[in-house]
């Protein structure tokens, strides 16, 4: 892949670079493994994203790529960490809605979502489903919002943490339905997952990619998903919307993306980004992508990135103010 790389013609390295589209000396790409912090325990979405991207990106750029969890704080303990790293190219992190809804969680985050990254490149997306145990007493979407109302208060659901995806997912839910659940935060999906399994609480909403396996394994059952369309690994599932329930923000499905600190120099983000596209057009990492349910696995500019995070500041700023939520101390 270097070799082919090297051999790309002036005008898409004009594009690509475009340091050296005007004569300017590119900043040298560090020498040294890369390292993609990812703000969540391993097992969930973002986790298993880097993981499957990092290989072919250390290929294109001739380096290793390795993945480093650093969960807590709504995400915020990761980010910080990575908007205070050497803005060398030699550290990066997964983004999704976690990184702009976390200083509504937090009092102080440590970081501004807005001026503290550069937009490497977004990625895909993933919808969530509403998961319960094999043998909990709701069969249908129907059949849990009417326990729901019948004791309020008495069901307990699991999440990521405050501001993580599936508390966004699961509070889109609630709102919709106006249900009163319990929530119960881990540091991770993956252990509310296995408690939903253990019977220790009823449910959680994730995504198919963290939960395919016991799907599968009947250890699970999966009773209804976010989204315009029925998901394809579940076509006998219905989503919430063509059962009248309106979840339009999780409709538009978990997105996820890679960023660094904001003062990278252009010329790397930009080696960064082919990069990360080079690794999703990769016929075997996009098979697996697709494989664990993900969807839109298309990479993009820097810019289409920097639409994503700006459009997300705007809508919760106003969907937080409206809720009356304030950032723990």
């Amino acid at each position: 892949m270097i070799r082919t790389f090297n051999r790309i013609g002036a005008l898409a390295a004009a594009l690509l670079f475009p340091a050296m589209a005007t004569g300017q000396s590119p900043a040298k790409f560090p020498a040294g493994n890369i390292t993609i912090v990812v703000p969540y325990a391993a097992g969930g979405p973002p986790d298993l994203i880097a993981r499957m991207i990092a290989p072919v990106m250390g290929q294109t750029l001739g380096t290793s790529v390795i993945v480093e969890n650093r969960p807590g704080a709504s995400t915020a303990i990761g980010s910080a960490l990575v908007a205070r790293a050497a803005p060398d190219g030699l550290t990066i992190m997964t983004v999704d809605p976690g990184l702009v809804v976390s200083p509504y969680m937090v009092a102080k985050p440590g970081y501004d979502v807005q001026k503290d990254f550069a937009w490497i490149a977004p990625l895909m997306r993933s919808y969530m489903g509403l998961i319960v145990a094999k043998d909990f007493p709701a069969k249908s979407v129907g059949e849990f919002i009417a326990m729901a109302k019948a004791k309020p208060g008495d069901i307990k659901y699991g999440t990521s943490g405050l501001g993580t995806p599936p508390h966004l997912g699961a509070l889109a839910f609630l709102q919709a339905t106006n249900i009163d659940l319990v929530h119960v935060p881990y540091r991770g999906v993956a252990l509310a997952l296995n408690d939903v399994i253990s019977g220790q609480i009823s449910a959680v909403w994730m995504s198919q990619a963290s939960a395919k396996a016991q799907v599968q394994s009947g250890l699970v059952r999966v009773l209804g998903v976010y989204g315009e369309r029925r998901l394809s690994s579940l076509p006998d599932t219905p989503t919430f919307k063509e059962l009248g329930i309106d979840t339009s923000v999780a409709d538009q499905g978990t997105w996820f993306g890679f960023a660094a600190p904001a003062a990278t120099p252009p010329d790397i983000v930009a080696r960064l980004n082919a990069a990360v596209n080079a690794a999703l057009r990769d016929p075997a990492t996009h098979s697996l992508l697709e494989k664990a349910d993900f969807v839109g696995i298309d990479g993009g500019s820097q810019g289409q990135l920097k639409a994503i995070i700006d459009s997300n500041v705007a809508y919760w700023r106003e969907a937080f103010s409206k809720a009356g939520v304030k950032p723990e101390e």
